[in-house]
């Protein structure tokens, strides 16, 4: 069984006081299936896929927003197995229907400058 995981990018996570939003001139916002047993690599994997935002150069800072309460929402960094699953069960609490991830992208620095030698010796 899988859930519906709503993935925003090109834009900033802020905290407000009892919430966490996503903002962006240029925001860009696409829903996945993510199963049960997806591990970080796997999730990872999907959501390059779905981005077409080149793994190489670029590496995901990912966020879920995390329902403390019915009024109440907490950013929670997904970082390893163990965040992918506290992710999923997110829609397994009352009045929950998808999980919202926000990607902050940033520069793969090593890869990068890898990327950046190896053109200049062309």
């Amino acid at each position: 069984m899988g859930v519906a995981a709503n993935c925003y990018w090109n834009g900033i996570v802020k905290k407000e006081q009892n919430d966490v939003v996503y903002e962006g001139a240029q925001m860009n916002v696409l829903p996945i299936k993510v199963f049960h047993g997806t591990t970080y690599a796997g999730f990872l994997d999907k959501i390059y896929a779905a981005t077409a935002i080149d793994r190489w150069t670029f590496e995901f800072n990912i966020i879920c927003r995390y329902p403390i309460s019915s009024q109440e929402y907490k950013p929670i960094p997904i970082k390893n197995d163990e965040g992918v699953e506290l992710m999923l069960e997110v829609p397994s609490r009352a009045g929950v229907y998808c999980v919202e991830i926000y990607l902050e992208e940033k520069p793969a620095p090593l890869r990068a400058e890898a990327i950046a030698l190896l053109t200049k010796e062309k």
